[in-house]
This record gives structure tokens, C-alpha cells and sequence, in this order.
């Protein structure tokens, strides 16, 4: 075996368990893996899988219940014999950690300290492992941040982690785990939640990055699709033990087992139009063998015909809302004297419709003033300029109790469904509470019942009403949100990045449900994502935002076939896995 493709880790027959009490939870279970020198393997899979347990094993990070009770972690240094990780003590991990093998956290703002500046952190790392005074610590700190493409160097050193966006953040616990030169560097979930633009800016500077330094990466995500852009062997886990491991393009071109394929599946495809998604429960529980994906969403494709003839449906209903010349601008600088100097113009001079059993689809980047613009013609934040028309009537002229009326008609789903559900309410009294608010149902007894038959509805269990948020995942969560939505039986429902953060197994079971329930209880969405895949799927017509303004707009069809500017073909090529060979 050449050096280059010499084993720089080996892990071999790898259990690691938690204890619970006086039982414990196998999380990882009989993995084996060789990651070679100057390779990147992708790990794949949903949440729960192992994954993340694997790579905080390599780095010795469990937590206090955790342990390896059994297989090695073996690690090859530059010099001298190989070591096993999981036999050294801690004070002989930690100059391994960071300097030898860098990681990249899974959430910046929670693995950043919030009360240190952003580049005081990073030379901190050179100062404890490298030995660097202050003022080469901070000459080094500031190349780095150059070589991860942050603007304003000098700026983002003095920043808090709250002052910068969600991709910088990410570009800074980048520079901290490239700051010692690792030789191999441990990516987990970097771009979960990110802007498929900026998804693809730094997997671009990761697989740069790695050429320069000739890093070993082992990527851990729960999409297939960015593993296509970046890893030379995928590794693909389920419930802690490895079920499929080979070259990118074999697993990708002929995956082997059915939770590969479900995962190849549940990406919304870009080149076809289909009624539905397939998940990972679909192929699990295929009796047949699926062998080709792109055949399998042929039996749900939506027919050109059928397309057209549905969108002059909806054309011939009058708007159910209609926005015009809407403005909503932000003060951000402002004189001595309290006098707004410079505005950040959020939403400026935007106009829409919406028809009745529409889904209106509203992408673009995090910034561009998406999620402004849904609170707005809500009035959850008033609008300085324009009309907000519903069903003809002027929803700026609404007084406190009509708008509490309106409120009935119009609901919102939240990107994050954690916090938005109170964790000291049980989630069947959090649907109940806007039923007793509007006053809907004769007593709490019949509102309980129409609750129950609501969380059966989204796929959850009656049995469910009274347990608490954080006894849900995040899927059972979002689940629990769109119940609520549909407590007061609204007519139109904006769905604020509402599926962004979750797997895309998950995002594939919480799409399939929207879709279902608005064709039951013909309802209307504006459904606002970053993710324009994802916005195709579920929508009949897609605007696309920048800076404030709509940029575009087409039926979903024709804004990916031929669209029109720049901006947008930039946002169908960000869309990971999809404009290759092995696109669906």
C-alpha cells in the first residue's frame, strides 16, 4: 500500500454504550471502517444512527455516561507507532485533540462562547497547542479567517459570535479546527440548517482546503446529496451499525441496502414533478426490490398535462390574499440625536397573490428578507408602506378585534418547532389553548376530542396529548406545530423555513403531510424556504426574493427549466447532489 493511501485511522469492531439508569443504550454497534491518508469518508444517516457518538468517540468527547466497552480506535501519527485512542489517558488525548485530529461541531453558536470574541477564541487554540504569544497568535488568527473566506478580517476578530450570521459562524469554528494543521479533520453536520448557497461556499473551501493540506475528512451529514459533492467512500449507518460502505459512486449508482436507497429517495427530486416523496419507511418495507430510484418516482410523476390543467385551476379562483407595493424597513444606524441615518431595507416595495389552494413558494437566501416578509402580511410585524388585502378586505385597517378574528384564518409554522412550543405545556393542551381562545367547540371535553383526532391526523398518536416537547423528536415536533396550526381550521398557513433543520427523511414524511392535509382541508400555503428542491416540490408557484425584492417569478416548472436571472440559476446549482450524474 502506498503512503498516500496508507490508514491514518482505523476503527475496529466499535460498541460504545450509555448507561440510563441501571440500564444501557447501544449507540454504536460492531463498526469497522480505514480512513486513508488524504480521503474523505461521508457518514450517512439519520438522527439517532451513531454518527455523531462515533465521531465524539474518536475524539475521546463522550459524555460521562458514555463508554467504548468495546473495539480500538486506532490512529497513525506522522512519526513513530501507531496509537490507540481509546487507550490513552486524557492528558495524552488532549495533545492529539485539536492538534492531530480537528472538529468541526455540528452547531457554532452553541460550540462558540458567547462572552469571548470570535478571534480570541480561535488564537487561544494556537496559543495552548502551539505555543504562540499573543501577537503571532492573532497574525495567524487573522490568516486563517482570510483562507475561510470571512470578509473584514479585523472586523470579525473583534465580533461576538451574536454579531455574525449563521455561514460566518460556521467559517470561524472552521479557521479553529484548521488552526493547528491537523491531519485529519472531523466535519459534523457544518452545514446542517445553512443556505444551500452557503452549504455549497464551504463545502467548495473544505474540499479546497483538504487539497491544500492534504487532510483526511471524515463528513458527517444526514444527506446523501452533499456526500456526492465532496467524500470519496461513504459509510451509510442505521440504528448504530454500519449497513452499507464502499466507493462513492458504487453506493450512489447501485446502493445495496434498503435504508441507502430510502435515503437516495427522500431527497425532493429537481428533474421530475411528482405528487409525493418517497421515505425511508417506503423502501424499508418494500416487499419487492427497488434497484433504481429514478424508475421508482416514475410511478408518481405528475404529467405536463395534469400540471397545466392544475394550475388553471387555481388561476380561475379569485386571490385569497393579495400584497401590494408591501415595505418594511429596519433603522441601523441612527444620529446623535435619535434620527435614523441608514435603513436595511427587509422588505421593499414586494407584491403578490395568493389563490385558494395554492402553495406559494418564496426562496432565496437567509437575508434577503423571506421571513419579514411572511410576519409581515400577517402583521406579526406591521408594514411601514402598501396593502394587505384577505378575501378583499384591508388587513392594515383591521382594529385590535378584528385582527384577533382574522388571526382564526391565518396561521404560521415556525423553523424551529422546539421553541415554539412552551416545554412546560403538555402538547395536547398547547393545540387545545387557540381553540379555547377563538372559542371554537362547545367544551373543553369536545376540544380535547377534536385535539386527539388532530395530533391522529398528522400522524401522531391520541395517546400523545399528554406528554411534553422534549419527549418528541424534532420530526413528532414539527408534527405537533402543524396540529396546532390546524386547531382554529385556518384557510391559508405560512410556513416559515418549517422544514429546514430537520433529516431529510424527516423533511421527506413532514412534506408528504403538508401536501396530503392541503388537499383534504383545501388550504393555502406560502411556504418559505432557502432550499430551492425543496420549494419545487411542494409548490405551484415559486418567487424568488433578493434583497428585499422579488426577483423572479414563474410557475415551479418553468423557474427551474428557464430561469431567468443569475441569482436564481445560482440557487438551483447550490442544491446539493442534484446537477450531477446521479441526480434524480
Amino acid at each position: 500500500m502506498s503512503e498516500s493511501a496508507a490508514p491514518i485511522l482505523s476503527i475496529k469492531d466499535l460498541h460504545v454504550r450509555f448507561r440510563m439508569g441501571q440500564q444501557s443504550v447501544q449507540a454504536v454497534e460492531g463498526l469497522d471502517f480505514v480512513l486513508e491518508k488524504g480521503k474523505t469518508i461521508g457518514v450517512v444517516g439519520e438522527s439517532g444512527s451513531g454518527k455523531s457518538v462515533t465521531a465524539l468517540s474518536i475524539m475521546g468527547l463522550l459524555a460521562r455516561n458514555g463508554e467504548i466497552n468495546q473495539g480500538s480506535i486506532t490512529y497513525q501519527p506522522a512519526e513513530g507507532a501507531s496509537l490507540t485512542l481509546n487507550q490513552l489517558a486524557d492528558r495524552e488525548l488532549r495533545k492529539i485533540r485539536g492538534r492531530e485530529i480537528g472538529m468541526i461541531f455540528q452547531e457554532p453558536m452553541t460550540s462558540l462562547n458567547p462572552v469571548f470574541r470570535c478571534g480570541e477564541q480561535v488564537a487561544e487554540a494556537l496559543r495552548l497547542h502551539l505555543k504562540l504569544d499573543k501577537k503571532t497568535a492573532r497574525a495567524r488568527t487573522l490568516e486563517l479567517f482570510r483562507q475561510v473566506e470571512l470578509p473584514r478580517v479585523e472586523e470579525m476578530y473583534r465580533a461576538y459570535p451574536h454579531e455574525i450570521s449563521g455561514g460566518q459562524k460556521q467559517r470561524v469554528m472552521i479557521a479553529m479546527a484548521l488552526s493547528c494543521e491537523p491531519r485529519i479533520l472531523i466535519a459534523d453536520e457544518p452545514t446542517t440548517a445553512l443556505d444551500v448557497t452557503v452549504q455549497q461556499h464551504i463545502l467548495k473551501l473544505l474540499a479546497q482546503l483538504k487539497q491544500e493540506r492534504s487532510l483526511s475528512m471524515l463528513f458527517i451529514t444526514h444527506d446523501l446529496g452533499v456526500v456526492a459533492d465532496i467524500a470519496d467512500e461513504v459509510l451509510v449507518m442505521y440504528q448504530g451499525k454500519a449497513v452499507e460502505y464502499g466507493p462513492m459512486e458504487k453506493v450512489f449508482a447501485q446502493p445495496a441496502h434498503p435504508y441507502t436507497k430510502g435515503l437516495l429517495a427522500c431527497r425532493p427530486p429537481m428533474r421530475k414533478r411528482v405528487s409525493r416523496l418517497f421515505t425511508v419507511a417506503d423502501l424499508m418495507s418494500e416487499e419487492q426490490e427497488v434497484q433504481d430510484i429514478n424508475a421508482l418516482y416514475q410511478s408518481v410523476e405528475i404529467k405536463e398535462d395534469a400540471y397545466q390543467a392544475h394550475l388553471a385551476a387555481l388561476d380561475s379562483r379569485p386571490a385569497i390574499m393579495e400584497v401590494s407595493d408591501l415595505k418594511k424597513w429596519f433603522p441601523q444606524q441612527r444620529s446623535f440625536w435619535g434620527k435614523a441615518s441608514d435603513w436595511v431595507k427587509a422588505v421593499d416595495g414586494v407584491s403578490l397573490s395568493i389563490r385558494p389552494g395554492e402553495t406559494l413558494g418564496l426562496v432565496g437566501e437567509s437575508g434577503c428578507g423571506k421571513t419579514t416578509l411572511g410576519r409581515t402580511v400577517l402583521r406579526l410585524i406591521e408594514p411601514d408602506e402598501g396593502v394587505i388585502r384577505y378575501d378583499g378586505q384591508d388587513v392594515r385597517a383591521y382594529d385590535a378585534e378584528a385582527l384577533r378574528l382574522w388571526r382564526k384564518q391565518v396561521q404560521i409554522i415556525f423553523q424551529d418547532p422546539y421553541s415554539s412550543l412552551n416545554p412546560r405545556i403538555k402538547i395536547g393542551e398547547a393545540i387545545l389553548e387557540p381553540m379555547q381562545v377563538h372559542g371554537l367547540g362547545e367544551n373543553d371535553k369536545s376540544r380535547r376530542q377534536e385535539v386527539e383526532a388532530l395530533l391522529e391526523k398528522v400522524g401522531l398518536s391520541s395517546a400523545h396529548y399528554g406528554r411534553y416537547p422534549h419527549e418528541f423528536s424534532g420530526g413528532q415536533r414539527q408534527r405537533i406545530c402543524v396540529a396546532r396550526a390546524l386547531a382554529v381550521k385556518p384557510s391559508l398557513i405560512v410556513c416559515d423555513e418549517s422544514v429546514s433543520a430537520l433529516d431529510v427523511s424527516v423533511q421527506a414524511q413532514v412534506l408528504n403531510l403538508l401536501k396530503s392535509l392541503q388537499s383534504e382541508m383545501d388550504l393555502t400555503y406560502l411556504f418559505i424556504s432557502h432550499d430551492l428542491s425543496v420549494v419545487k416540490f411542494i409548490s405551484d408557484r415559486i418567487l424568488v426574493m433578493k434583497e428585499g425584492k422579488i426577483v423572479e417569478a414563474a410557475d415551479a416548472e418553468q423557474l427551474y427549466h428557464h430561469p431567468q436571472t443569475d441569482y436564481t440559476r445560482d440557487l438551483i446549482e447550490a442544491v446539493p447532489g442534484q446537477m450531477g450524474k446521479f441526480a434524480i
